[in-house]
């Protein structure tokens, strides 16, 4: 009897005292619907870029249309937006590492007086290349959204 306590008490830290597994990720790995493109200094938390453009060239969107359809996505959960102009030249400089992009002109939620500053992705042959800041409401062009987790 007297070591039924002392036992009763090792059993109650054993079962009430579980640690919790804390989930990293890797720069590249699906998650929250999307593919990391970014982390912080513990890997637990950062960016996701969505897996496919949300719109596309042939949809004739302009930047509030892109905006709100990318904003509606859902894959992984809500959250989604327009990237920022970094983080837009984030996903630029790793594109070789995901897919689906068209040579085209991406959207960014960085704003400048009626326009919105964009990223030129295809190649720059001949010279070529885009003007970053594009007229938000007459320009159609590709969207594809980013989520922090």
């Amino acid at each position: 009897m007297k070591y039924l306590l002392p036992i009763l008490v090792l059993i109650f830290i054993a079962t009430g005292c579980k640690k919790e597994e804390v989930k990293t990720y890797t720069i590249g790995e699906e998650a929250y619907g999307g593919i990391v493109i970014q982390l912080d200094e513990t890997n637990q938390h950062g960016l996701v870029v969505a897996k496919t453009d949300q719109v596309t060239f042939a949809m004739h969107k302009n930047w509030n249309d892109s905006k709100a359809t990318v904003e509606a996505y859902t894959a992984g959960g809500e959250g989604w937006r327009l990237p920022t102009k970094t983080e837009l030249e984030l996903i630029y400089s790793t594109k070789a590492s995901l897919s689906g992009f068209d040579n085209r002109d991406y959207w960014s939620s960085t704003l400048g007086t009626g326009t919105a500053w964009s990223k030129y992705f295809g190649s720059t042959m001949g010279g070529f290349t885009s003007s970053p800041w594009k007229a938000l409401s007459n320009c159609t062009l590709c969207t594809r959204g980013v989520k922090e987790f």
